[in-house]
């Protein structure tokens, strides 16, 4: 029977033969690193990190712009021809004003402007015709022309008048017209025939109405 020690020299020289079996395994050797390369790939990193983005980023295209300049000359205006007509009359220009046209007042009592007649001084008739004699009188004077005070009759002249005198038909305020009718008719021989009749108030006459004809 082994004794304890001897046991344990059997363990002990068993171990020995077990660790002696066992491969031998070598520990990874750690890399060094160096300073100057940690630097050299920093610089990489930052360059390629710049290249990307420029690449990223749009390209600037400058724009040219062209300016047109500008007209800052004032046109000047088109001469246009006028046409200018002018026409030439051979024989003078006459204005015919109607008598008594105007509208003066008078510092007269009674006073008148004849403003018409009819038939027209001048005008031609066949012997012992029948026509009215028309004058269209204003009252120009400082007095009304009363009906049962102001009369129209025969002053002088050639005589072709069937009546002498006549009664106004109505008065005639300052500044109204009427009109003063006489029948006649023309004379039997041929000729110029001139009559000449007035207004009158009383025995003044203060407007005077002529009338010339002819006769043929």
């Amino acid at each position: 029977m082994a004794t304890p020690k001897t046991k344990y020299l059997i363990w002990f020289t068993a171990l020995v033969l077990i660790m002696a079996c066992v491969p031998t395994f070598a520990a990874p050797a750690v890399p060094t690193i160096d300073p100057n390369g940690i630097s050299t790939y920093i610089a990489q990193t930052a360059n390629d990190a710049a290249s990307q983005t420029a690449v990223a980023m749009p390209t600037l295209t400058p724009t040219v712009i062209t300016s047109t300049p500008r007209n800052t000359d004032t046109p000047e205006p088109t001469a246009t021809s006028t046409v200018i007509f002018l026409f030439y009359t051979p024989s003078p220009v006459i204005l015919v004003t109607q008598p008594g046209g105007g509208t003066n007042t008078s510092s007269k009592s009674y006073a008148c402007t004849v403003l018409s007649v009819t038939p027209a001084n001048g005008t031609n008739f066949a012997s012992r015709t029948d026509f009215d004699a028309k004058w269209k009188v204003k009252n120009i004077g400082k007095k009304d022309w009363e009906n049962n005070s102001v009369d129209y009759v025969y002053l002088t002249g050639d005589k072709f008048h069937k009546v002498a005198g006549y009664d106004l038909g109505k008065t005639v305020k300052i500044g109204e017209t009427i009109e003063l009718i006489v029948d006649m008719i023309s004379p039997k021989n041929a000729g110029t025939y001139t009559t000449n009749w007035t207004l009158q108030v009383g025995s003044e006459a203060f407007c005077t109405l002529s009338l010339t004809i002819v006769v043929n």
